[in-house]
């Protein structure tokens, strides 16, 4: 980790589109004017309903080198992440966007759900008022590797600090070691870690609700797109994962 940014205050702005049945909006505008997608709104009405919520966070900015120098040397992750991305264009919303999975993103995201498991231990807010934004870019001139993990709720569970809190030096370190070390094991194992395919529209690998799954309402993704082989490794693979060679302890 490269920088960890402290944020007291986080204000989000929530706005309510409209609703599908079965299928999510598979379009970068939301899913407007797609057949299947019912507005909230008259077409001549200018405003969605919305509320506003505050909180706060911790910011965390991971090496791109490091990431890249990783994504280089593991072939197997490349594999598993290519697995995922020829699954997620075949999905509507894969063929609408047209997106990439790599290994890092992949990284970051599974990274992501096991800092908010792991927070909800130490700070005590409940898992489903945590929520992540991953900032992942392997594009020139707009590489970033960035985890976001806020809590923002309409009542005063978002301002008590205990979030900012873990995120200090003698906090922070412990935090992430424990995060690390629980998502090498679920108690699934070795069904989890060796499936092939797990959520919907098989777009997880070893993740399950044992080990990495949140309630959807906190992670971006909706629960896909996770494999915490990612970070650990597989029995077959030890070394494939991010932090295998790395000791906490």
């Amino acid at each position: 980790i490269t920088r960890v940014s402290l944020i007291h205050k986080v204000r989000e702005v929530r706005a309510l589109t409209g609703f599908t049945r079965l299928d999510p909006p598979g379009s970068s505008d939301l899913g407007i004017g797609e057949p299947g997608f019912v507005s909230v709104k008259e077409r001549a009405t200018r405003w969605y309903p919305a509320y506003e919520v505050r909180g706060e966070g911790i910011f965390m900015a991971f090496d791109d080198d490091e990431l890249s120098d990783w994504q280089c040397r593991s072939p197997d992750a490349r594999h598993r992440a290519n697995e995922l991305t020829n699954r997620y264009l075949a999905t509507r919303r894969g063929q609408a966007i047209g997106r990439c999975i790599t290994p890092n993103f992949l990284l970051l995201h599974s990274m992501a759900h096991a800092l908010i498991r792991q927070l909800s231990f130490e700070c005590g807010y409940t898992v489903a008022s945590l929520r992540e934004r991953i900032y992942s870019s392997e594009s020139a001139g707009t590489r970033m590797s960035g985890i976001l993990i806020y809590t923002a709720s309409g009542d005063s569970e978002g301002t008590l600090g205990g979030l900012v809190r873990q995120g200090y030096a003698d906090c922070l370190p412990a935090v992430f070691a424990k995060a690390v070390q629980s998502s090498r094991i679920c108690s699934n194992d070795p069904v989890c870690i060796s499936s092939e395919g797990q959520g919907r529209e098989a777009l997880n690998l070893a993740a399950c609700h044992a080990c990495l799954l949140l309630p959807e309402t906190s992670c971006e993704e909706f629960n896909v797109l996770l494999d915490r082989a990612m970070i650990g490794g597989t029995l077959e693979q030890p070394e494939m994962g991010f932090f295998s060679n790395w000791d906490p302890m």
